[in-house]
C-alpha cells in the first residue's frame, strides 16, 4: 500500500505548491451524526496555517516577541463532503494576498487521501493586530518578508 506521503503527488491541487498538514480523522472529532464535525475542520485549517507561519519563520513566540500578530478576521468555509472516523486528509494551504500593511488572505484545500476527493474549500481574512491593545498595527517588516502570496 503506497504511503499518504507517495499520494501527496498525485493531488490535484486548485493552485500549485501547498504547504500541507496530514490528519487522521479520530474518534473524538465525530459528532453524534457519524462524521467529522464541522468546527474541527476549522482546527485543521487553523492548524495548517500555524505549521506554514512556522515553517516561513513566524511562531506564535514569535508574535509574543514582537507584540503583534495576524489574528482572523472572517472565515469562508464550504464543506463539500463529510469526513468519518480514520479518513486520512491532506490540507493544503497558501497565502493568496497580502497588502504588505494591515490584512492578508489565505485560502485552504482538504482532500480526502482515498479518493482524491476535495472535501472543502476556505479562505481565511487576517490582519496584523497589536497584541496588547488589540488595535489593527502595521505588519512589521518580517511578516511582510514572510508572509508574501504563494500564489501568482
Amino acid at each position: 500500500m503506497e504511503s499518504i506521503k507517495e499520494n501527496i503527488d498525485q493531488v490535484i491541487w486548485d493552485y500549485p505548491n501547498p504547504f500541507t498538514v496530514s490528519i487522521k480523522v479520530s474518534n473524538n472529532e465525530i459528532d453524534q451524526l457519524g462524521h467529522a464535525n464541522n468546527q474541527v475542520y476549522l482546527d485543521w485549517m487553523m492548524k495548517a496555517a500555524y505549521e506554514h507561519s512556522e515553517s516561513l519563520g513566524l511562531s506564535v513566540h514569535d508574535y509574543l516577541s514582537i507584540g503583534v500578530a495576524m489574528v482572523a478576521k472572517r472565515h469562508e468555509i464550504n464543506y463539500l463532503s463529510g469526513t468519518f472516523l480514520n479518513d486520512n486528509l491532506i490540507v493544503g494551504t497558501w497565502i493568496a494576498t497580502n497588502d504588505n500593511r494591515f490584512r492578508s488572505m489565505r485560502k485552504y484545500q482538504i482532500i480526502r487521501m482515498d479518493d482524491q476527493k476535495t472535501i472543502l474549500r476556505a479562505e481565511t481574512d487576517w490582519v496584523s493586530l497589536n497584541i496588547k491593545n488589540g488595535k489593527p498595527q502595521r505588519m512589521p517588516d518580517k511578516f511582510i518578508r514572510c508572509y508574501q502570496p504563494t500564489i501568482t
